[in-house]
């Protein structure tokens, strides 16, 4: 090959590059294959002085980029057949080895410096190399030893250009060099900062890391992690070398499909000598070895979504004593607004993995339900709480935490006295946060097609009017009863909430059978029409229609009952025939002039 013909390649080879300034990952690795513990880059400005024309000061300066290794370094004959010759590589073969083209020294001109000084020195033997702009070199040897490598690059510029070349130095050692086994630091000796140290570690800081969201193997000189955690990134290397990094869909295109929505929350880690680059290292070549690297990464996806799944019933099924109760000794408060934090987050991660993972979301106890102290599967609420919503309470309510205001504290005590109350029932009421985990329980509910309501709104203390306004009563169970509502007892009571205030919305509400005080059910969209059988039925006297048939009742019985029932019944989830009730009312009528006649 003619100096043109070689001159021409080199152009070539440099030009692709993706920056001018990636020839540093390239001398970084081969420091890493020259067994070097420690690089430094530092950049220094060296001023040119007055302009010879105008005798004025000029900001023209010269840049000196030294990138220092304490690697083997290099002796004449490697000197001689590797470094000076293009494409020569004493790699070639050793997959232990980051390398194998040959260009890691040659990618320097990729920076167009003016000069390039080398200093190296193996085996009692130290070397001077000159290379100029022209590709051309000078080899001198001298006489003080030298341990590793040192490369220095001189370009001209203007002062204005340091930041950036800084900025831009700092930001490729970053990008590919952050996750390299040994001490890598830069410094601008010409700034004001220290010298920084570049170095990072592929754990997730999220708490997907304290939650056990991570699965990694180490097979040989590979090492793959799969974790669930933000942002989503994928990263492949060889040697923490970085090769390609961006998007888990962007980077396994090949395999994107199987990722499925996993990709929005996936970080992906793979460290292996099986993955190979194209000569300018912009791209991993899809080959048998990315192919089975690949392979072995959606296995690991496969059982971290178990662990998933496992580590969300470990938690549900800890944390006895929400409601700190000083009165109970068995009460151990361990579940926390941390650990809530915690649960929180896991099942925002599973929330992207129904598509995968859907049939056993449904039936592993992964839920807390917080009156019971006990883990819960999602057919289990669903199942128990029959057509009626799944109630929801926040934890750090039930139980606030330490420092809560005194404004907070009426409400906490009166939502974790409303669940002590519910603890003789079979109702749950599952530990979530309207507010911070709004995503996951929607999604939760749109799996079940079950309705999710806090337990404070969809349940109401009553307060029994005893003997009060019997007769109206007497004529809705009359109507309820002929309706199918077999022992339906209806009765009045002021409907209140958390705080003891009215409650005027719901007209009427079905007993929660055995609640330690009276408790009337009126959450949801509907009331399951089932739940007026063989019940008491209390009705609202808050609520304008109750007062409305109360106060008419001497004057027309059985239009303020037939009025009342109608709009009861409205809010079930099956609706009556109007012809039957028109029926019963008409047979009510009959029966009450029949009664007056005698």
């Amino acid at each position: 090959m003619s100096a043109a013909e070689v001159d021409a390649l080199l152009e070539r080879l440099v030009a692709q590059f993706e920056s001018p300034y990636d020839f540093l990952r390239e001398l970084v690795q081969n420091a890493m294959d020259a067994g070097s513990d420690r690089v430094e880059v530092t950049l220094e400005c060296h001023p040119l002085g007055e302009d010879p024309g105008s005798g004025a000061s000029s900001d023209e300066l010269i840049f000196e980029l030294t990138i220092l290794d304490t690697g083997a370094g290099m002796d004449e004959a490697i000197i001689d057949q590797e470094l000076t010759r293009l494409f020569s590589s004493g790699k070639s073969g050793d997959r232990t080895m980051a390398g194998g083209f040959g260009i890691g020294f040659v990618s320097v001109f990729a920076w167009e410096p003016e000069a390039v000084l080398l200093h190296t020195g193996r085996a009692g033997e130290s070397w001077e190399l000159v290379f100029h702009g022209d590709r051309s070199f000078e080899k001198v040897a001298v006489e003080d030893p030298i341990e590793g490598t040192t490369i220095s690059l001189f370009r001209r510029g203007r002062a204005s250009e340091r930041e950036a070349i800084a900025d831009a130095i700092r930001d490729s050692l970053w990008r590919w060099c952050r996750f390299c086994p040994l001490e890598l630091s830069f410094e601008d000796l010409s700034g004001d900062e220290p010298a920084e140290l570049i170095q990072d570690s592929p754990e997730p800081t999220e708490l997907g890391l304290g939650a056990g969201l991570t699965r990694a193997e180490v097979r040989g000189e590979s090492t793959l992690r799969v974790s669930f955690a933000v942002p989503p990134n994928a990263v492949f290397l060889r040697r923490g070398l970085i090769l390609a990094e961006g998007g888990p869909k962007q980077l396994l295109a090949k395999v994107a499909d199987a990722l499925g929505t996993s990709a929005d929350h996936l970080q992906i880690w793979a460290d292996s000598p099986l993955l190979r680059t194209s000569l300018a290292r912009d791209t991993v070549l899809h080959d048998e070895g990315r192919d089975a690297v690949e392979g072995r990464l959606l296995s690991l996806l496969t059982q971290l979504r178990e662990d998933l799944l496992a580590r969300l019933e470990q938690l549900a099924a800890t944390g006895e004593g929400e409601l700190d109760d000083a009165d109970d000794p068995a009460v151990d408060p361990r579940w926390t607004h941390e650990r809530h934090a915690i649960y929180g987050a896991l099942h925002a991660h599973l929330e992207l993995e129904y598509g995968h993972l859907e049939r056993k979301v449904r039936s592993r106890a992964i839920l807390r339900d917080l009156v019971h102290a006990r883990a819960l599967s999602l057919d289990a609420a669903v199942q128990r709480m029959g057509a009626r919503p799944l109630l929801v309470a926040a934890p750090s309510v039930v139980r606030p935490a330490v420092g809560a205001s005194e404004g907070e504290t009426p409400l906490a005590d009166a939502l974790a006295q409303l669940i002590r109350d519910l603890r003789p029932t079979s109702f749950p009421v599952l530990a979530g946060d309207f507010r911070d985990d709004r995503s996951w329980l929607a999604a939760l509910a749109t799996l079940t097609g079950a309705e999710l309501s806090p337990v404070e709104r969809a349940i109401a203390r009553v307060v029994p009017h005893v003997d009060e306004a019997a007769g109206l009563c007497g004529v809705v169970e009359s109507l309820l009863r002929g309706l199918g509502c077999e022992q339906t007892v209806v009765r009045v009571g002021q409907f209140v909430d958390l705080l003891g205030r009215p409650e005027r919305s719901p007209v009427f509400g079905p007993e929660v059978v055995g609640a330690a005080s009276p408790l009337a059910f009126h959450g949801g969209r509907t009331i399951p029409a089932v739940s007026l059988v063989r019940r008491t039925v209390w009705l609202n006297v808050h609520n304008s229609l109750v007062e409305a048939a109360i106060d008419r009742f001497t004057e027309r019985p059985l239009v303020a009952g037939l009025a009342l029932t109608c709009g009861l019944l409205g809010h079930l989830d099956q609706a009556a025939d109007v012809n039957d009730v028109a029926h019963l009312a008409e047979q009510l009528e009959r029966d009450s002039r029949r009664e007056a006649r005698k």
